[in-house]
């Protein structure tokens, strides 16, 4: 295990310098000049020595791998920079945007664990039933609409035709009416990826269900529940585990749509604000932190995996193929 973990912490650690570099250097290329979106036209009428003076006080006018070795160095501290906008610290910034954006994404995760639990389960025993095919039907509807359009088409039901749920916004009137303004972007979410998962989960279940083991368990006269919950589920909770894990991830990468159609105050729609303002410090950092929860999350669910099946671990130096 000692020597998985070495590997994948290897792995992860090149990962997010090689993906940090490519992001910084991407960002530069962005059209427009930082300067100009923070003054304006007022900028281009200034003189060339204070044009100068403020591309030197951004730091912009430094050679781009002194700029990157430069940033690098100051994160690796917890020196994040400061907005170019507001002068404002870049982890006050984002830590007043990660917290709206981390209720939404466990809420959204949530909902897709139960949902393709219960339906995952039902679906993989009861093939070709009358519920296999509409669970089947309206997830391939689910996994082929655009995240934006299913937004829109609940706002325009919940929040026009029948007004019970708010269409914008947190909420700041208590529990009941955060849930309220929470309700459908979370539920957005969750819809579009859920049908991935339920799909998975019937499909192993499926191929699972004949295999020789379950035969010689249902011989031995085990009872149903025995068998579905302490031995079938857990030889289908690997591959389970780790997509559903991994939802969490795709999810936040997923949120720049969602929280800028609900006006939802995190870093999807941060992101959003910053690139527009040319915000190079800001941008850098949410998608530095965006980045580094993906991969550091693909990481300790690597880590869970290998825990659950020993089978992984090994894969990693053998040429052993893992039995599906």
């Amino acid at each position: 295990m000692r020597r998985f973990i070495v590997t994948r912490l290897t792995e992860t650690i090149a990962t997010l310098l090689l993906g940090s570099l490519l992001c910084f250097a991407l960002i530069r290329l962005l059209p427009g000049d930082p300067a100009v979106a923070m003054y304006g036209e007022q900028f281009l009428r200034l003189s060339e020595a204070d044009q100068q003076r403020i591309t030197e006080n951004l730091g912009l006018h430094e050679p781009f791998p002194l700029q990157y070795a430069k940033w690098l160095g100051n994160t690796v501290q917890g020196d994040l920079g400061h907005s170019y906008s507001n002068g404002e610290p870049v982890k006050v910034i984002i830590g007043r945007a990660a917290g709206p954006t981390i209720l939404l994404m466990l809420s959204a995760t949530g909902m897709i664990v139960v949902i393709s639990l219960v339906l995952g389960i039902i679906t993989g025993l009861r093939r070709h039933s009358a519920i296999d095919h509409a669970v089947t039907i309206g997830s391939f509807f689910l996994m082929s609409i655009p995240t934006f359009w299913l937004a829109l088409m609940l706002i325009l039901v919940c929040s026009v035709y029948l007004g019970i749920l708010p269409s914008s916004g947190i909420g700041h009137d208590g529990l009941l009416d955060g849930l309220k303004h929470l309700l459908m972007p979370s539920l957005v979410l969750a819809l579009s990826h859920i049908g991935y998962y339920i799909r998975i989960l019937r499909n192993h279940l499926a191929l699972t269900v004949n295999k020789d083991f379950i035969w010689a368990m249902k011989v031995r006269g085990l009872p149903p529940k025995t068998i579905v919950f302490r031995h079938l589920l857990p030889n289908v909770s690997v591959p389970f585990v780790s997509y559903v894990g991994m939802s969490f991830t795709l999810t936040l990468g997923g949120s720049v749509v969602i929280e800028s159609i609900f006006s939802w105050p995190g870093l999807g729609r941060l992101v959003l604000d910053s690139a527009i303002g040319h915000d190079y410090p800001v941008i850098m950092a949410t998608i530095l932190l965006t980045m580094s929860t993906v991969v550091i999350g693909s990481f300790l669910i690597d880590l869970v995996c290998a825990w659950m099946d020993p089978r992984i671990r090994r894969s990693i130096f053998t040429n052993e193929v893992i039995a599906k």
